[in-house]
C-alpha cells in the first residue's frame, strides 16, 4: 500500500507529498541567504543583499498566487494526516543545513589572519644579531 501511494505521488510530481514549487522556494531562499551573507563583506554588499531579497520575495509571491487548477468535488482525495509534521521536519532540516553551512563557511573558509606583534619580531632579530656577534 505504501509503495502504491509513493508511486502515485511520483506520478503527480510530488516528493514526500510536497510539490516542486516548495522545493524551488526552499532552494531559492537558501541561496539568497547564503549569497546575502557572503556579499555583506563587499562595499556594496547591502545593496546586493536587499535586491536579492526583493527578487526572492517577488518570485515567492508569484509562485504563491499561481493557480493550481480547479478543485471539483469529484476530484477530492483523502487528506494526508502527516502533511504538517512533514513540512515542519523539512523546514527544521533546511534551517539546520543553512545554519550549519553558514557556520562551516565562517569558521573554516573565512578564518581571520591576525597581525603579529612587531616588538616580538624586533626582539628575535636583536637576539639573532647578538648571538652572531
Amino acid at each position: 500500500y505504501f509503495i502504491q501511494i509513493n508511486l502515485r505521488m511520483a506520478a503527480d510530481g510530488l516528493v514526500f507529498g510536497i510539490g516542486i514549487g516548495l522545493f524551488i522556494l526552499i532552494l531559492m531562499w537558501s541561496l539568497v541567504v547564503f549569497i546575502g551573507i557572503v556579499t555583506l563583506r563587499w562595499s556594496k554588499g547591502g545593496i546586493v543583499t536587499i535586491s536579492l531579497i526583493s527578487v526572492a520575495a517577488v518570485v515567492t509571491i508569484i509562485l504563491i498566487f499561481i493557480p493550481r487548477g480547479d478543485i471539483n468535488a469529484e476530484n477530492l482525495e483523502p487528506t494526508d494526516e502527516l502533511f504538517i509534521p512533514r513540512i515542519l521536519m523539512i523546514c527544521f532540516m533546511s534551517l539546520s543545513v543553512i545554519i550549519g553551512s553558514v557556520f562551516w563557511f565562517i569558521f573554516k573558509c573565512v578564518q581571520p589572519v591576525y597581525a603579529k606583534h612587531s616588538a616580538a619580531m624586533f626582539e628575535r632579530a636583536a637576539y639573532r644579531t647578538q648571538k652572531h656577534n
